[in-house]
Protein backbone atom coordinates (compact mmCIF):
# COMPACT_ATOMS: atom_id res chain seq x y z
CA UNK A 1 0.00 0.00 0.00
CA UNK A 2 1.27 3.30 -0.66
CA UNK A 3 -0.18 6.61 0.82
CA UNK A 4 0.81 10.11 -1.86
CA UNK A 5 0.63 13.00 -0.93
CA UNK A 6 0.28 15.31 -4.51
CA UNK A 7 1.19 19.03 -4.29
CA UNK A 8 0.43 20.64 -7.74
CA UNK A 9 -0.71 24.09 -9.21
CA UNK A 10 -3.96 23.60 -10.06
CA UNK A 11 -5.03 26.00 -13.03
CA UNK A 12 -8.34 26.06 -12.64
CA UNK A 13 -7.54 27.91 -9.68
CA UNK A 14 -4.88 29.63 -9.93
CA UNK A 15 -3.77 28.31 -6.38
CA UNK A 16 -1.53 25.14 -5.24
CA UNK A 17 -3.40 21.98 -4.12
CA UNK A 18 -2.66 19.29 -2.02
CA UNK A 19 -4.46 15.88 -2.47
CA UNK A 20 -3.98 12.46 -0.61
CA UNK A 21 -3.74 9.62 -2.90
CA UNK A 22 -4.34 5.68 -1.35
CA UNK A 23 -2.58 3.04 -3.83
CA UNK A 24 -3.62 -0.22 -2.98
CA UNK A 25 -0.84 -3.62 -2.48
CA UNK A 26 -2.55 -5.93 -4.45
CA UNK A 27 -1.04 -4.98 -8.18
CA UNK A 28 2.58 -4.05 -7.07
CA UNK A 29 3.81 -7.46 -8.82
CA UNK A 30 2.28 -6.02 -12.04
CA UNK A 31 4.93 -4.63 -14.84
CA UNK A 32 2.83 -1.35 -14.56
CA UNK A 33 4.81 1.03 -12.15
CA UNK A 34 3.50 2.89 -9.54
CA UNK A 35 4.92 6.63 -10.82
CA UNK A 36 4.90 6.80 -14.39
CA UNK A 37 4.35 9.13 -17.62
CA UNK A 38 1.94 7.33 -19.62
CA UNK A 39 -1.35 5.50 -19.05
CA UNK A 40 -1.12 2.13 -17.74
CA UNK A 41 -3.68 -0.10 -19.65
CA UNK A 42 -7.06 0.20 -18.33
CA UNK A 43 -7.05 -4.24 -17.01
CA UNK A 44 -4.01 -2.86 -15.22
CA UNK A 45 -5.94 0.53 -13.63
CA UNK A 46 -7.37 0.45 -9.81
CA UNK A 47 -11.13 1.10 -9.44
CA UNK A 48 -10.99 4.57 -7.73
CA UNK A 49 -12.92 6.41 -5.07
CA UNK A 50 -12.87 10.32 -5.24
CA UNK A 51 -13.83 10.79 -1.39
CA UNK A 52 -14.70 14.32 0.15
CA UNK A 53 -14.50 16.48 2.78
CA UNK A 54 -17.16 18.13 4.99
CA UNK A 55 -17.88 21.69 6.06
CA UNK A 56 -14.76 23.23 7.32
CA UNK A 57 -12.63 20.33 6.65
CA UNK A 58 -9.32 20.02 3.94
CA UNK A 59 -8.09 16.87 2.30
CA UNK A 60 -6.47 14.95 5.46
CA UNK A 61 -9.39 14.80 7.37
CA UNK A 62 -10.35 11.46 6.07
CA UNK A 63 -7.07 10.09 7.22
CA UNK A 64 -6.78 11.88 10.43
CA UNK A 65 -10.21 10.41 11.63
CA UNK A 66 -10.76 7.34 9.83
CA UNK A 67 -9.07 4.17 8.54
CA UNK A 68 -9.90 4.39 5.16
CA UNK A 69 -6.02 3.81 4.19
CA UNK A 70 -6.53 0.11 5.27
CA UNK A 71 -10.13 -0.20 4.19
CA UNK A 72 -9.09 1.03 0.65
CA UNK A 73 -6.26 -1.39 1.28
CA UNK A 74 -8.30 -4.37 2.22
CA UNK A 75 -10.62 -4.12 -1.18
CA UNK A 76 -8.03 -3.37 -3.70
CA UNK A 77 -9.53 0.14 -3.72
CA UNK A 78 -7.61 3.77 -4.54
CA UNK A 79 -8.80 6.87 -3.49
CA UNK A 80 -8.39 10.30 -3.89
CA UNK A 81 -8.72 13.00 -1.18
CA UNK A 82 -8.96 16.72 -2.74
CA UNK A 83 -9.39 19.80 -0.61
CA UNK A 84 -12.44 21.94 -1.72
CA UNK A 85 -12.68 24.84 0.79
CA UNK A 86 -16.19 26.01 1.44
CA UNK A 87 -17.37 25.82 -1.58
CA UNK A 88 -20.48 23.06 -1.89
CA UNK A 89 -17.78 21.69 -4.44
CA UNK A 90 -19.35 24.18 -7.02
CA UNK A 91 -18.25 27.13 -9.23
CA UNK A 92 -18.64 29.37 -7.29
CA UNK A 93 -21.18 32.55 -7.45
CA UNK A 94 -18.58 34.70 -6.07
CA UNK A 95 -15.19 32.28 -5.82
CA UNK A 96 -13.21 29.67 -7.13
CA UNK A 97 -13.93 26.88 -9.44
CA UNK A 98 -14.20 23.97 -7.54
CA UNK A 99 -16.13 21.86 -9.26
CA UNK A 100 -14.63 21.97 -11.93
CA UNK A 101 -11.62 21.52 -10.58
CA UNK A 102 -12.43 18.27 -8.97
CA UNK A 103 -14.14 16.52 -11.79
CA UNK A 104 -12.10 18.20 -15.01
CA UNK A 105 -8.52 19.03 -13.79
CA UNK A 106 -7.72 16.55 -10.49
CA UNK A 107 -8.88 13.34 -12.47
CA UNK A 108 -6.68 14.29 -15.47
CA UNK A 109 -4.06 15.24 -13.19
CA UNK A 110 -4.14 12.05 -11.16
CA UNK A 111 -5.19 9.67 -13.90
CA UNK A 112 -2.30 10.63 -15.87
CA UNK A 113 0.22 10.27 -12.98
CA UNK A 114 -0.79 7.18 -11.17
CA UNK A 115 -2.40 3.90 -12.64
CA UNK A 116 -6.22 5.13 -11.65
CA UNK A 117 -9.38 3.49 -13.83
CA UNK A 118 -10.96 6.14 -16.43
CA UNK A 119 -13.86 3.59 -16.70
CA UNK A 120 -17.06 4.90 -15.08
CA UNK A 121 -17.76 1.25 -13.86
CA UNK A 122 -14.91 1.55 -11.72
CA UNK A 123 -14.81 5.33 -10.68
CA UNK A 124 -16.99 6.28 -7.74
CA UNK A 125 -17.42 9.62 -5.65
CA UNK A 126 -18.59 9.72 -1.83
CA UNK A 127 -18.11 12.46 0.31
CA UNK A 128 -19.51 13.10 4.09
CA UNK A 129 -22.40 16.34 5.00
CA UNK A 130 -21.31 19.10 2.77
CA UNK A 131 -18.88 16.25 0.36
CA UNK A 132 -21.92 14.12 0.65
CA UNK A 133 -23.99 16.07 -0.89
CA UNK A 134 -21.04 17.27 -3.61
CA UNK A 135 -21.09 13.48 -4.16
CA UNK A 136 -24.31 13.72 -5.30
CA UNK A 137 -23.89 17.17 -7.04
CA UNK A 138 -20.81 15.22 -9.34
CA UNK A 139 -22.42 11.78 -9.82
CA UNK A 140 -25.68 13.52 -10.88
CA UNK A 141 -24.12 16.05 -13.14
CA UNK A 142 -22.32 13.53 -14.66
CA UNK A 143 -23.63 10.61 -14.73
CA UNK A 144 -21.73 8.75 -17.47
CA UNK A 145 -18.30 9.52 -15.74
CA UNK A 146 -19.15 7.70 -12.13
CA UNK A 147 -21.00 4.13 -11.76
CA UNK A 148 -21.48 4.66 -8.07
CA UNK A 149 -22.18 7.43 -5.42
CA UNK A 150 -22.09 7.50 -2.02
CA UNK A 151 -23.66 10.22 0.39
CA UNK A 152 -22.85 10.11 4.03
CA UNK A 153 -25.01 12.06 6.67
CA UNK A 154 -26.30 14.48 3.89
CA UNK A 155 -29.05 15.77 1.77
CA UNK A 156 -30.05 17.97 -0.85
CA UNK A 157 -28.28 21.47 0.39
CA UNK A 158 -30.67 23.29 -2.03
CA UNK A 159 -33.72 22.79 0.07
CA UNK A 160 -31.96 23.63 3.47
CA UNK A 161 -33.06 26.87 3.46
CA UNK A 162 -36.54 26.00 2.67
CA UNK A 163 -36.91 22.96 4.75
CA UNK A 164 -35.25 24.31 8.01
CA UNK A 165 -37.98 27.04 9.24
CA UNK A 166 -36.29 27.84 12.09
CA UNK A 167 -32.27 28.23 11.75
CA UNK A 168 -32.48 29.39 15.17
CA UNK A 169 -32.55 25.74 16.61
CA UNK A 170 -29.57 23.87 18.53
CA UNK A 171 -28.71 21.89 15.86
CA UNK A 172 -28.77 24.19 12.93
CA UNK A 173 -25.39 25.34 10.67
CA UNK A 174 -24.73 29.03 12.09
CA UNK A 175 -26.32 31.94 10.26
CA UNK A 176 -23.10 33.55 8.75
CA UNK A 177 -22.39 30.11 7.29
CA UNK A 178 -25.86 29.73 5.87
CA UNK A 179 -26.04 32.98 4.18
CA UNK A 180 -22.54 32.94 3.00
CA UNK A 181 -22.79 29.90 1.52
CA UNK A 182 -25.87 30.57 -0.23
CA UNK A 183 -24.49 33.72 -2.24
CA UNK A 184 -20.85 33.35 -2.23
CA UNK A 185 -21.34 29.16 -3.39
CA UNK A 186 -24.48 29.82 -5.67
CA UNK A 187 -25.56 33.30 -5.82
CA UNK A 188 -28.76 33.07 -3.97
CA UNK A 189 -29.78 36.55 -1.97
CA UNK A 190 -30.95 36.56 1.72
CA UNK A 191 -34.45 34.28 2.13
CA UNK A 192 -33.47 32.69 -1.74
CA UNK A 193 -32.38 28.92 -2.13
CA UNK A 194 -31.06 27.41 -5.53
CA UNK A 195 -34.10 25.61 -6.26
CA UNK A 196 -34.36 24.38 -9.82
CA UNK A 197 -31.05 25.39 -10.20
CA UNK A 198 -28.12 22.83 -11.45
CA UNK A 199 -27.32 23.04 -7.57
CA UNK A 200 -30.94 20.92 -7.01
CA UNK A 201 -30.06 17.65 -6.70
CA UNK A 202 -33.51 17.04 -7.59
CA UNK A 203 -33.49 19.05 -10.75
CA UNK A 204 -30.10 17.07 -11.67
CA UNK A 205 -31.31 13.93 -11.37
CA UNK A 206 -34.53 14.51 -13.56
CA UNK A 207 -31.98 15.97 -16.50
CA UNK A 208 -29.92 12.86 -15.97
CA UNK A 209 -33.11 10.91 -16.63
CA UNK A 210 -34.04 12.78 -18.91
CA UNK A 211 -30.99 12.62 -20.91
CA UNK A 212 -31.18 8.94 -21.02
CA UNK A 213 -27.91 6.69 -20.70
CA UNK A 214 -26.20 5.29 -18.10
CA UNK A 215 -27.05 6.48 -13.96
CA UNK A 216 -24.25 5.82 -11.13
CA UNK A 217 -26.14 3.96 -8.19
CA UNK A 218 -26.89 5.85 -5.11
CA UNK A 219 -26.19 4.87 -1.27
CA UNK A 220 -27.28 7.19 1.14
CA UNK A 221 -27.48 7.24 5.22
CA UNK A 222 -28.05 9.29 7.58
CA UNK A 223 -27.99 8.91 11.45
CA UNK A 224 -30.80 9.23 13.46
CA UNK A 225 -29.58 11.62 15.74
CA UNK A 226 -28.51 14.06 13.09
CA UNK A 227 -29.29 17.09 12.28
CA UNK A 228 -29.62 16.41 8.27
CA UNK A 229 -32.07 13.93 9.27
CA UNK A 230 -35.49 15.63 8.08
CA UNK A 231 -33.41 17.02 4.55
CA UNK A 232 -32.12 13.64 4.39
CA UNK A 233 -35.58 11.65 4.79
CA UNK A 234 -36.95 14.64 2.32
CA UNK A 235 -34.50 13.19 -0.39
CA UNK A 236 -35.23 9.87 0.55
CA UNK A 237 -38.66 10.71 -0.64
CA UNK A 238 -38.10 12.36 -3.80
CA UNK A 239 -35.80 9.41 -4.94
CA UNK A 240 -37.80 6.42 -3.85
CA UNK A 241 -40.69 8.55 -5.80
CA UNK A 242 -38.39 7.88 -9.38
CA UNK A 243 -40.52 5.13 -11.05
CA UNK A 244 -38.41 2.28 -11.44
CA UNK A 245 -35.59 3.02 -8.78
CA UNK A 246 -33.19 4.63 -11.73
CA UNK A 247 -30.80 5.02 -9.57
CA UNK A 248 -30.83 2.09 -7.71
CA UNK A 249 -31.55 4.14 -4.64
CA UNK A 250 -30.13 2.46 -1.41
CA UNK A 251 -31.05 4.27 1.81
CA UNK A 252 -29.84 3.94 5.63
CA UNK A 253 -30.66 5.32 8.54
CA UNK A 254 -28.42 4.62 11.48
CA UNK A 255 -30.16 3.90 14.91
CA UNK A 256 -28.71 7.04 17.10
CA UNK A 257 -26.18 7.70 14.92
CA UNK A 258 -25.28 11.54 15.15
CA UNK A 259 -23.01 13.72 12.62
CA UNK A 260 -19.65 12.43 14.09
CA UNK A 261 -16.31 10.49 12.72
CA UNK A 262 -17.17 7.29 14.73
CA UNK A 263 -19.97 7.44 12.50
CA UNK A 264 -18.14 7.98 9.27
CA UNK A 265 -15.35 5.35 10.30
CA UNK A 266 -18.13 2.40 10.47
CA UNK A 267 -20.43 3.68 7.24
CA UNK A 268 -17.40 4.13 4.44
CA UNK A 269 -16.82 0.69 5.36
CA UNK A 270 -20.42 -0.39 4.57
CA UNK A 271 -20.14 1.54 1.53
CA UNK A 272 -16.77 0.00 0.17
CA UNK A 273 -18.56 -3.29 0.74
CA UNK A 274 -21.87 -1.96 -1.30
CA UNK A 275 -19.96 -0.89 -4.13
CA UNK A 276 -20.65 -3.16 -7.07
CA UNK A 277 -19.91 -6.33 -7.58
CA UNK A 278 -17.36 -6.04 -10.59
CA UNK A 279 -14.93 -4.25 -8.29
Amino acid sequence: MSLIQLDFHARTLAMDQSVYIILPEEKRDTEVPYFHAGRAPLRERHPVLYLLHGTSQDYSEWLRYTAVERYANERGIAVVMPSAQLSAYADMAHGEDFFTYITQELPTVVEHAFPLSNCREERFVCGLSMGGYGAAKIGLTLPHRYGAVGILSSCNLAYKRVLDKNPTRPDAMPGRLVDDRHLLCWGAGEGEAPVGTSHDLYALAQGALQAGGDLPALFHMVGTADRNLRSARHMRDFFRSLPGDPFHYTYFEAVLEDHTWACWDKWIQIFLDWLPVWL
